[in-house]
């Protein structure tokens, strides 16, 4: 069975997104930061993740780095609405690290329970 951990520092995304899985049969968790998302994978292993890359405590592009060395079989999507402040490409560098898919911020949120379905074993 497929089961999600949602990463994002906005409160109102996550519980959205956690709602639109659980909608669609999707077992799903959420966490605040990258930090709390390390010790739930740890806790209770999902099968993909969905992090946002610009968060506080912990951001995304080394959430994806920690991830993919301690969960290397776990597909992670990252996602963003902010521009990046350089100028280098944010998605690139997820992708880079271990992001099997990336999303801008907004999408449909049907568009990422397809994205999670296509990942899914």
């Amino acid at each position: 069975m497929t089961r999600v951990l949602v990463i994002d520092d906005n409160d109102d995304f996550r519980k959205l997104a956690l709602l639109w899985f659980q909608i669609h049969g999707i077992e799903a968790e959420g966490a605040a930061n990258g930090a709390q998302g390390l010790e739930l994978q740890r806790a209770r292993p999902a099968t993909v993740i969905v992090t946002d890359i610009f968060m506080p405590e912990k951001e995304g592009i080394e959430t994806i780095q920690d991830l993919r060395r301690e969960f290397p079989e776990t597909k992670i999507i990252a996602m963003t609405g902010r521009e990046a402040l350089t100028d280098y490409d944010v998605f690139q560098v997820a992708r880079e690290v271990g992001a099997v898919k990336t999303l801008k911020k907004p999408f449909k949120l049907d568009d990422l329970v397809a994205v999670v379905k296509e990942l899914s074993p």
